[in-house]
């Protein structure tokens, strides 16, 4: 049998601790050490609301989310979810889920859903948000052209 595949999948583990060890090495201008001044808890904003995702990707991304709970779930829509994940929870959630408790997120592998306690709450949560805002939205919302 080959070791290439878990030579690979090491590899990448590797290199993801890595750069997370740089950028926790960057220096934090003012600008970036903002987001940490956010009151706890932290605003998610409204992915469906806001036309950012649709209907099946909110579908899939609350099957990714209750999977990272530990709950047995839809492994197709796991694998759709993984990039929607990355680029659109994980700057507040963390690449595995953790949290960030200066950001006031919550750990998802806990299954610590502040207002869900079920798949369609969960669904709920990723369409409304909680208020609409967050720093993601707002940092996307001063480089968007005006007018």
């Amino acid at each position: 049998m080959s070791r290439v595949p878990a030579f690979l999948c090491a590899g990448l583990v590797g290199a993801l601790a890595l750069g997370a060890y740089g950028l926790q090495q960057i220096p934090r201008s003012p600008e970036t050490a903002r987001l940490t001044s956010w009151p706890a808890p932290g605003n998610m904003p409204g992915f469906g609301d806001d036309g950012e995702l649709g209907p099946s990707e909110i579908a899939d991304l609350t099957e990714y989310v209750l999977a990272l709970a530990g709950a047995p779930r839809d492994q197709a829509a796991i694998i759709r979810a993984v990039p929607l994940y990355q680029a659109h929870c994980a700057s507040c959630h963390g690449l595995a889920g953790e949290g960030a408790e200066i950001l006031g997120t919550p750990d998802l592998t806990r299954g610590q859903f502040r207002y869900a306690a079920d798949a369609q709450g969960i669904t709920l949560q990723i369409w409304h948000g909680s208020d609409g805002r967050g720093p993601m939205r707002e940092a996307r919302a001063e480089t968007r052209p005006k007018g």
